[in-house]
């Protein structure tokens, strides 16, 4: 019988550290990339929106 290992804490120490660097130059680079994800996800919001509204270019 396979042995189960919970291995959420491990995974919840690692996400922590990725998603609060240490090093500011990392910590700025990281929220470059969260606004450029925000601007492309509004962006293709707002296409998706005019495409159903039948609003494409």
């Amino acid at each position: 019988m396979p042995k189960i290992v919970d291995t959420s804490v491990e995974d919840d120490l690692e996400m922590d550290d990725v998603s609060q660097p240490q090093n500011p130059q990392a910590a700025k680079s990281m929220e470059q990339k969260r606004q450029l994800k925000r601007r492309l996800d509004d962006y293709f919001e707002q296409r998706e929106l005019r495409r159903a509204l039948g609003l494409d270019d």
